[in-house]
């Protein structure tokens, strides 16, 4: 928990059906006795409310009137089910609407948030800063006056996350990355995790990740010639991550190699990749 100018920022973790090594999913509630807003909901689970309104008690929080969904993926958004009786606004980027729409029904009070957009919460300034990355419509949300970020899954602690179409794009992702590095952070709330006390080491992690992913893409299909991104990702991988990651890291192998042919790096032919020949080092 962090307090400041009475402003409380608690992070709950929520137990959601995620990717491992993660089995929870991080909410948080911001705010004061007088003013308070939820930011992620969670899985659609009993536990979800009990969990979240416990915290709201133990902290003296006023009951959440707004939710904002960082994305709209089922380990972040559905839990608005068991929050109903709170007759919330649920808040999103356009990108995200129509998922996020499904993803709460039968609730439908939602409104739109943009790069740029200003909360009160209390006295206070929130930043809403669209992230887009690991999906079209990522939001983060920025407190000046605390140096906090919550990252949504554009951050996860123990690994980095996943990025793939059709709602992932990895040079938007990159982009994102060196955007959240610009702000003054003393700490990120991550999607999954404990609090990122060394914020701009762990966006720097996750940047060199990337682009260490993206050389060793090219390094072997330069030596491969030709390979699919199912054989890829098992060269890169080999036994190092759990079976039931296998298929969205074949997706993050996708994006970056997305990104190689927007850049005329690489291209498909036949389900298969390869180097632009004049490409090759």
């Amino acid at each position: 928990m962090l307090k400041k100018k009475g402003l409380k920022v608690i992070r709950v973790p929520i137990p959601t059906p995620t990717l491992l090594p993660h089995t929870t999913t991080n909410c948080y509630l911001i705010g004061n006795d007088h003013d308070c807003i939820l930011v992620d909901a969670g899985y659609d689970i009993e536990e979800t409310k009990t969990l979240l309104e416990w915290e709201i008690s133990k902290h003296k929080l006023a009951l959440p009137k707004r939710i904002i969904l960082t994305h709209s993926h089922p380990d972040h958004a559905p839990g608005v089910r068991k929050l109903i009786h709170w007759l919330p606004t649920v808040y999103c980027h356009l990108k995200e609407k129509e998922d996020v729409i499904s993803a709460i029904s039968p609730w439908e009070e939602i409104s739109l948030l943009n790069d740029g957009d200003l909360l009160k919460v209390g006295n206070e300034e929130i930043v809403i800063i669209h992230g887009p990355g690991h999906t079209a419509g990522q939001l983060n949300l920025y407190i000046p006056s605390l140096e906090i970020l919550i990252a949504g899954d554009n951050i996860v602690t123990g690994g980095t996350t996943w990025v793939g179409a059709p709602d992932g794009d990895m040079k938007d992702y990159l982009q994102t990355l060196r955007r959240l590095k610009e702000l003054k952070l003393s700490k990120i709330g991550p999607g999954h995790g404990n609090w990122v006390h060394n914020p701009y080491e762990q966006i720097d992690f996750v940047i060199n990740r990337r682009l260490y992913r993206e050389n060793q893409i090219k390094s072997l299909l330069e030596s491969h010639n030709q390979l699919t991104s199912a054989e890829l990702t098992e060269m890169i991988y080999k036994d190092s991550i759990h079976p039931s990651v296998f298929k969205v890291a074949i997706r993050t192998t996708e994006a970056h190699l997305i990104k190689l042919i927007k850049e005329d790096v690489a291209v498909r032919k036949n389900s298969k990749y390869s180097i632009v020949p004049e490409k090759i080092q």
